[in-house]
């Protein structure tokens, strides 16, 4: 758990200030309550009293009472709205985390500075010239990173039993304060988080936690499995394409060729030419190497140079993982391990989801070979794979899927296609709903099992990435869609992202003076002090972001037993549950002790920018994948404009801001475009006239609803739709590595 501001959490001197006075405000009103209560009373009495006893004139009082009575409703009324828009997701004006842009300057590329407008369709209808909309959105280094990489490893601190706070079931911790109680072995403890006070709590010493993090056991590992658990014999399976458009080719250039020719061998060579070659009577001592000199390379040439290079690195750093190899054209075939007998799904077949799942089941022993036995039938096998037929993706997965079903919690798919699915189950060609409807039904089953599915497809192919997304994302996997050149970087990138745990549960506890930022009020209790997620299968490369704020200044100033002035510290929790790949459950408990300063610039002259890049990206991410683009550029915008006014007071900052530019400037340009067509999409029929029409095209506040009705994600390219599922899953580490990647080129 880390912070952006590091050791410190920022309170403004504007909400500070703002409390002051509501609460100066409040103890005011309380010594003239009295006062007025008491004229009113006077004044009352008096009236009544000039008044002559008829009963008409009595009606005639009731009438003014009525009318003062609907008076106090009117003001109770205001006040509650007035409440309630304090209370809500709308900018807090008692606090300087706000910054403003402008939509009129969205046309232009992140880093330019002139009036360019991004290209558009010049066939398209034209819209409306804008003035632009004000969008403000809050940013500050009050964010808070969660890694999960170090899950497969204890800390020293394993404790037998925890402790939590009965009203707000935080957890005992380093920092929490103790006090022995009169009676022996008893303690009494006032929540650092809630301040409920725990009085008589009954506590092993050994138990009370002396690091920041804590870890506890919820069920035992399996026996079987205790021997194994710092050996990784998980298993992966290689799920590829071999339709015919695997067939397409280019020129990779002499580097990568030479390459695929050293990786796979003067076998290789030889089999270009003589199919039927006995490598053991062959004399190669006159053979022309030359003829082989063409730099062209299929799309299936690269998978298996792809996968060939993914198992020798398998065999050096992990010789035990479980290794098997699925094919999918017009027909499935099952090698597995290499080891045994080819099992082969014929077209007939591939409608029966029951089935395919059943003859998978019954035959996980296919993949049960460490890589340093089959490692040398699995290279031959791949040899000599072919190009034939179409494209049964759907029924390949879910096999592939049922294979598993024994395996290790962390094992992995990697599932490799240039087309769209068009045979047997997850036929997107004949419907789309129900295609959408079974992957995401795929999606789930890997949660359950904790096997994560990873995507790689080419740059210029569609593989209707909007169908597959919920099915990769649900098993926390990755989508990758590979330049020709780059693809050994792409499976390379996939292969060290190593699934670490499964069953993922986190939850985080602030201060009840703190609250967390653009959170579904659904995931938050303890009136938005703590949240809850389920997030299910983490690799070593997910990384989860909470924005935290303080509260309302109106709702700070009622907590009397806080003294903001001379708050100088708060703490913070994280509870992970989890499944280890050993099948033990565990909770890690994680705390920090913030440090409180109102001094911003101070803090930002030490933060951790990187923290608020990455988590600024995958927020934009998130708007643009619910079809919020006028948002997400917003978001965008507003991000590089603080980045580059902390780059201006910080160099070190500098190199932070060129990484966000670099992953967002397609992207920026993307959601203009998206925008527009989202715009156009919207049917005339809606509107009364023409007028009306142009009119709420000029509006950016347009019913949200109409537009996403009008605008599915399948009018956009498989290109947008992987940036969007990457941007909104990156990491950190990530960032950094297509950043280089970029520099290089």
């Amino acid at each position: 758990m880390e912070f952006a501001g590091k050791e410190y959490i920022y309170l403004s001197k504007l909400k500070k200030n703002k409390i002051k006075k509501l609460q100066k405000s409040e103890e005011e009103n309380k010594e003239e309550a009295p006062k007025i209560e008491e004229d009113r009373k006077i004044k009352e009495d008096q009236k009544i009293k000039e008044e002559p006893e008829k009963e008409n004139e009595k009606d005639d009082m009731k009438e003014v009472i009525d009318h003062e009575e609907i008076s106090q409703k009117l003001e109770k009324y205001i006040s509650k709205k007035r409440e309630r828009k304090n209370s809500g997701s709308d900018m807090d004006h008692s606090d300087d985390a706000c910054l403003s842009v402008c939509s009129a300057g969205f046309d232009k590329d992140l880093e330019d500075n002139d009036d360019e407008k991004v290209s558009v369709d010049k066939d398209a209808p034209p819209i409306p010239e804008k003035k632009g909309q004000i969008f403000r959105k809050e940013i500050d280094t009050n964010i808070c990173q969660i890694r999960y990489d170090k899950l497969d490893k204890l800390s020293d601190n394993l404790v037998l039993k925890t402790y939590k706070c009965k009203k707000c079931q935080a957890y005992l911790n380093k920092h929490s304060n103790l006090v022995e109680s009169k009676e022996k072995d008893k303690f009494d403890w006032k929540c650092e988080f809630c301040s409920e006070m725990n009085e008589g709590l009954v506590i092993n010493k050994k138990d009370i936690p002396i690091n920041d993090a804590v870890d506890n056991c919820l069920e035992q590992p399996l026996e079987m499995e205790k021997k194994t658990v710092e050996d990784n014999d998980s298993s992966l399976i290689f799920c590829f394409d071999i339709s015919g458009s695997m067939c397409q080719s280019y020129d990779v250039g002499k580097e990568l060729k030479d390459k695929f020719n050293k990786i796979r061998g003067i076998k290789r060579k030889v089999h270009l030419f003589n199919e039927n070659y006995d490598d053991d009577n062959i004399d190669f001592t006159n053979f022309d190497f030359n003829q082989d000199n063409a730099s062209y390379l299929s799309r299936l040439d690269l998978v298996k140079l792809s996968i060939e290079e993914n198992i020798n690195s398998l065999l050096k750093k992990s010789p035990n993982v479980k290794v098997g190899i699925v094919s999918f054209g017009s027909q499935i075939e099952v090698k597995g391990d290499c080891l045994s007998n080819i099992m082969i799904i014929k077209e007939k077949d591939m409608n029966n989801e029951s089935k395919i799942k059943s003859i998978g089941e019954e035959n996980t022993n296919l993949v049960k070979a460490p890589i340093k036995n089959s490692s040398k039938k699995i290279l031959e096998s791949l040899l000599a794979t072919e190009e034939n037929g179409s494209t049964a993706l759907g029924p390949a997965i879910s096999l592939s899927l049922s294979l598993l079903k024994k395996a290790k919690i962390g094992s992995r798919i990697f599932l490799c296609t240039d087309g769209m699915s068009n045979l047997g189950v997850g036929d997107i060609s004949s419907d789309r709903e129900e295609a959408k409807k079974f992957y995401s039904r795929i999606g789930d089953e890997a949660k359950q099992k904790g096997i994560v599915i990873n995507l790689i497809t080419f740059e210029d192919s569609e593989s209707e990435i909007e169908i597959l997304m919920s099915m990769v994302q649900k098993s926390g996997g990755e989508i990758i869609r590979v330049n020709p050149h780059a693809i050994l970087d792409g499976f390379n990138d996939l292969l060290e992202n190593e699934a670490i745990a499964s069953e993922v549960e986190v939850r985080m506890n602030l201060n009840k003076c703190m609250t967390f930022r653009d959170q579904e009020e659904k995931d938050m209790t303890n009136d938005g002090s703590s949240i809850s997620k389920k997030i299910g299968n983490v690799t070593k490369e997910t990384e989860t972001y909470y924005e935290l704020k303080f509260k309302k200044a109106h709702k700070l100033s009622e907590m009397k037993d806080i003294n903001f002035d001379e708050l100088k510290s708060l703490v913070f929790q994280c509870e992970i549950i989890y499944k280890k790949k050993d099948g033990g459950k565990y909770l890690k408990i994680i705390s920090r002790n913030m440090k409180v300063s109102d001094n911003k610039e101070e803090i930002e002259k030490q933060a951790n920018f990187e923290i608020v890049s990455t988590m600024e990206i995958q927020k934009s991410a998130k708007l643009a994948g619910a079809g919020l683009f006028r948002e997400a550029q917003a978001q965008a915008h507003i991000t590089r404009k603080y980045l580059f006014m902390n780059s201006l007071k910080n160099h070190n900052s500098r190199e932070t801001y060129e990484l966000f530019n670099n992953n967002m400037n397609s992207f920026n340009n993307n959601m203009g475009n998206l925008h527009r067509e989202q715009l156009r999409s919207i049917p005339m029929s809606l509107f009364e006239n023409k007028n009306q029409y142009n009119n709420n095209l000029n509006n950016n506040n347009f019913n949200n609803n109409i537009l996403n009705n009008n605008y599915s994600s399948s009018n956009r390219s498989d290109l947008i739709n992987e940036q969007i599922f990457s941007l909104s899953n990156t990491s950190n580490n990530r960032q950094i590595t297509n950043f280089q990647r970029t520099k290089k080129k």
